[in-house]
């Protein structure tokens, strides 16, 4: 039971994540194409909360409660090879997350050349998010 409410909550927060951090990248995108100096302070200011006030805390959570249910039977996944395939596209999702909130962060500060890949890093973000998805409910396709 209580491995399934920890899968539970770590794919409401991945839900929350990656909706909130696409929509991060976006606004920084859309930022940096506004012609009126105000907008687009006002756009990548909102950029900048939504990272810090919904990304972020649904990063930790979906981070905390997946490395949970992992330490309650790493032996178990350690042997599975969709596993390692998951972690991969994982760690990339992570990486292209810091990457964007800091485009973020550099925009609202009144950089926007650096959010002018916004849309480039969704992209990739929602491609690697995707091969994570997949690695799960294609596992069965994907043992040799």
């Amino acid at each position: 039971m209580l491995a399934s409410l920890l899968v539970v909550i770590h794919v409401m927060a991945n839900l929350v994540w990656i909706g909130s951090i696409t929509s991060v990248g976006l606004l920084t995108a859309a930022a940096t194409k506004l012609s009126d100096a105000n907008q687009a302070t006002a756009a990548a200011g909102l950029a900048r909360g939504l990272y810090l006030r919904v990304a972020t805390p649904a990063f930790l959570i979906s981070f905390v409660f997946g490395a949970s249910r992992l330490l309650l039977d790493p032996s178990y996944y350690m042997h599975l090879h969709w596993f390692h395939g998951k972690l991969t596209a994982v760690l990339a999702v992570i990486a292209l997350h810091h990457v964007i909130g800091s485009k973020a962060k550099k925009t609202a500060a009144g950089s926007m050349q650096a959010g002018r890949s916004g849309g480039i890093l969704v992209g990739a973000l929602l491609a690697s998010a995707f091969l994570s998805v997949a690695c799960v409910l294609l596992k069965q396709s994907l043992v040799p």
